[in-house]
């Protein structure tokens, strides 16, 4: 790799369009992914996400706008010229070929000597811990050992950028859980540009650098997990990454800090100013509960609720609360031996007021 390239951005893509007959699948997508990162594409089924991934693999209708891969454009070349690697969700290997011969067949595809093709397959097989079944055929592998596999075939030609569509999806929850860690290990010591599609939050949220939501064609928002979760740009955003508690009505403005006045008409005092919007937004776990009466204080906006609902999730008790007529949800971390509120009984819900957003749809 040159220097020139190093420096260049992992994937660029510039106004991206693609459609199906009448159908706008992706509708001008502009995105950047810099060397080395991973990067998801999350979003709910028919987002968009997996046509964006075929598309910068060279997968699926020629798309309008351009694909750059370290500076090269590589719009309208075939699949096997743009030096991107992909793993499909189906794993796709060659049954009546061993493991080794899988591994190796994108090598010897490409002409190299039989020394360089051996090294390299060594050398792949034995980053994802497997060159001791190297002689094996894929029906005698379990499910992640098969997705080892893929992935060694992947990274053995030594892409620029890796493409990993839905992975993990046909794996157990246990087994999904260590082979996303394997990967991100792997990822990280190969310093290879990543890109990663799921609709599950949390492999995309535990793995990668930056991501990029999708609905209906269109990038929602981009940004570091943990930033898309704290601030949501719309209220998409917010309910599609975790559980968002969402009340409707309107900013009114005062001399001191704005309130929320609900449809319900119920004020909720908000700690700075905000723009106008027509919800507000708050996590259940930034949510306490107490007895009626108990608590309060300047930092929380302070409701009345009955409790209707009482779920035991293991690490949280999460509590349903009625409001006025909405339904708050609230995450209380679980302790042995503490009593707990049951339903019918009056509460107290003090939000901290700092994590009130107010968003638009």
């Amino acid at each position: 790799m040159t220097s020139i390239e190093q420096e260049a951005p992992g994937v660029v893509i510039e106004d991206l369009g693609v459609s199906f007959g009448d159908t706008h699948v992706l509708k001008g997508v502009t995105l950047t992914i810099k060397h080395g990162e991973f990067f998801a594409f999350l979003g709910p089924s028919g987002s968009g996400k997996s046509t964006l991934l075929r598309a910068i693999a060279g997968f699926g209708p020629r798309p309008t706008g351009r694909i750059l891969v370290q500076g090269h454009d590589i719009t309208d070349l075939p699949p096997w010229k743009r030096d991107v690697g992909m793993v499909f969700q189906s794993y796709a290997l060659w049954p009546h070929m061993t493991v080794r011969k899988n591994v190796a067949f994108g090598l010897e595809e490409r002409k190299l000597t039989r020394n360089e093709i051996d090294e390299r397959v060594e050398k792949a097989l034995d980053m994802v811990g497997l060159l001791k079944l190297a002689g094996r055929r894929p029906s005698q592998l379990s499910g992640g050992q098969q997705q080892r596999i893929a992935l060694a075939r992947t990274i053995v030609i030594e892409p620029k950028v890796l493409l990993l569509d839905e992975p993990l999806s046909n794996l157990d929850a246990n087994l999904r859980i260590q082979m996303r860690r394997d990967i991100r290990e792997l990822q990280q010591k190969l310093q290879l540009t990543t890109i990663f599609v799921t609709h599950d939050q949390e492999e995309a949220n535990t793995t990668s650098d930056q991501m990029a939501v999708l609905d209906q064609g269109v990038i929602q928002q981009v940004g570091p997990p943990m930033e898309l979760y704290d601030n949501p740009v719309n209220l998409f955003v917010a309910k599609f990454l975790g559980t968002a508690n969402i009340i409707k009505g309107t900013v009114i403005p005062n001399d001191g800090a704005p309130v929320f006045r609900t449809d319900r008409g119920m004020d909720i005092p908000l700690s700075r100013k905000h723009s106008n919007g027509s919800s507000i937004v708050f996590r259940p776990q930034n949510v306490d509960v107490c007895a009626a009466g108990a608590g309060g204080g300047e930092a929380h906006a302070k409701l009345l609720g009955k409790v209707v609902q009482v779920e035991f999730l293991g690490a949280i008790i999460r509590y349903g609360v009625d409001v006025n007529g909405d339904m708050v949800l609230v995450d209380h971390a679980h302790k042995k031996g503490e009593s707990i509120f049951q339903a019918g009984d009056s509460v107290d819900l003090l939000i901290d007021r700092e994590s009130i957003l107010v968003l638009v749809a």
